[in-house]
């Protein structure tokens, strides 16, 4: 071969491989998309700006109607219809009214401003808070408590409402509308457990309406604010929310009980109806249809109970009928023991 060929076929052969190697040159990496940016609560009180809004002669549940509207309408962080505006509950002082003295319509206001400025016109003053602005009394001191304490609160926390909408509804109307809405379940949960309250406050105790009108919000968090409306207290168990505004009834350590009652369903009975239902229940789901002991010590006085439970242990059945009746219950190894807490 001459020197001329040779100095082609090298040629060839650097083109050849220079092919190759531009062929297998990798692909440039592609940047990943930027995570889109969540707007904080304190982001939208100081950008939304408010064009005007009433500050005389009006109800404060009304002047917060206006704005809870405007801030959906003027809200321009997002440009998603459904997480527009901001949600705001009125804990105390709805019914107060602006004075007539406040003056002219207000103009061009950040919403964070028209907040603080209409709630000082009545001597209240908002919160910030996880998921909602909360209109209290100036010397309120109570602090809300994030802690999650059982699963079933856990579970409350995952499940998103995308809307909450009553008014003036009373606090046994506001407990139906929320167990009731299923909202967006966590996808964790192939079958989500069921959710149980328990009713034990005092008699004859005038509360405050419950009005809300929130958006995308726990149902924890919305169960928290109509419990604070009506000054109640929750607490959460393994299998119930207990709503109560009396002392904790303290009873000894039961021992679970493996029997899982589907239903329990009392309107208004008495003690030993619903011992009778509970002792019927167990026979009727026990492997050898045997019945569950219950003793009742004498001095138990007339009660009304009632309870609508789903998927709850035959003990902690128990122990809400006890607690809702006035009695600790207790386990002596072989029988539920009910004592009447004025005859400890």
């Amino acid at each position: 071969m001459n020197r001329s060929a040779t100095v082609l076929s090298l040629l060839a052969c650097i083109a050849l491989a220079g092919g190759w190697f531009w062929r297998k040159k990798p692909a440039p990496m592609l940047e990943a998309p930027p995570k889109p940016h969540i707007v904080s609560l304190e982001e939208k009180l100081n950008t939304i700006i408010i064009p005007d809004y009433p500050t005389s002669e009006v109800a404060l549940e009304e002047a917060v109607e206006v704005l809870r509207v405007k801030s959906r309408e003027f809200d321009t962080t997002s440009a998603d219809s459904g997480i527009k505006g901001v949600n705001i509950v009125i804990v105390a002082g709805g019914e107060r009214k602006l004075p007539a003295s406040s003056g002219l319509n207000m103009h061009g206001m950040p919403l964070a401003e028209a907040l603080r400025h209409i709630t000082g016109l009545v001597g209240l003053k908002y919160t910030v808070e996880r998921h909602a602005v909360a209109i209290r009394e100036q010397n309120e001191p109570r602090v809300p408590i994030y802690q999650k304490t059982t699963s079933l609160q856990n579970h409350m926390e995952k499940r998103i409402l995308p809307t909450v909408q009553f008014q003036d509804a009373s606090l046994e109307e506001a407990l139906e509308y929320l167990l009731a809405n299923r909202g967006c379940y966590d996808m964790g949960y192939k079958i989500p457990p069921p959710l149980n309250y328990a009713l034990h406050l005092r008699e004859g105790v005038k509360r405050t309406p419950i009005s809300l009108a929130l958006h995308d919000i726990p149902l924890d968090e919305a169960l928290r604010y109509c419990a604070e409306i009506s000054n109640v207290r929750l607490r959460y168990d393994p299998f119930a929310v207990m709503v109560t505004d009396l002392e904790d009834v303290t009873s000894a350590a039961i021992p679970p009980n493996s029997l899982i009652l589907p239903t329990v369903a009392l309107q208004g009975a008495t003690l030993a109806e619903s011992l009778d239902f509970i002792r019927i229940k167990s026979r009727e789901i026990s492997p050898d249809h045997s019945e569950v002991n219950i003793v009742v010590k004498p001095g138990s006085g007339d009660t009304s109970i009632s309870l609508d439970l789903k998927g709850i242990p035959l003990s902690e059945a128990l122990r809400y009928i006890a607690e809702l009746s006035g009695h600790t219950l207790a386990w002596d190894g072989r029988s539920y023991v009910f004592t009447l807490l004025s005859s400890k």
